[in-house]
């Protein structure tokens, strides 16, 4: 098996969500001026096949299909997650991470 997951469980996710809620709003939010990172918070999405085959522990979203493409052939050289930041805008995401160039670059790579 070509992946490895590494995931808090569903009761430690919902503790901290409650006992910090005003945490996690403003890890969540954008700066409502410039769109991006509030100053001294740097959130990102996670990369790769584990950050799309799980929503925790127990509830999969991706992983049933990957792991059906692993049992034809496919693994991490011939195919991959481009995980991104939903909360931005495409030409945002460009600006911050180079989203659109490295897509771009990946595709080309694997085709």
């Amino acid at each position: 098996h070509f992946r490895q997951r590494l995931w808090g469980s569903l009761s430690i996710f919902v503790q901290s969500f409650v006992t910090d809620m005003k945490c996690w709003s403003r890890h969540l939010a954008l700066d409502p001026i410039t769109g991006g990172d509030p100053q001294s918070i740097k959130l990102r999405s996670a990369l790769g096949f584990e950050a799309a085959d799980y929503f925790m522990s127990t509830y999969w979203v991706w992983d049933k299909i990957i792991e059906n493409l692993s049992d034809v052939g496919y693994d991490s050289s011939n195919m991959m997650m481009m995980s991104y930041d939903w909360r931005l805008s495409f030409p945002m995401l460009e600006e911050r991470d180079g989203y659109m160039t490295k897509l771009k670059a990946n595709i080309e790579a694997l085709v």
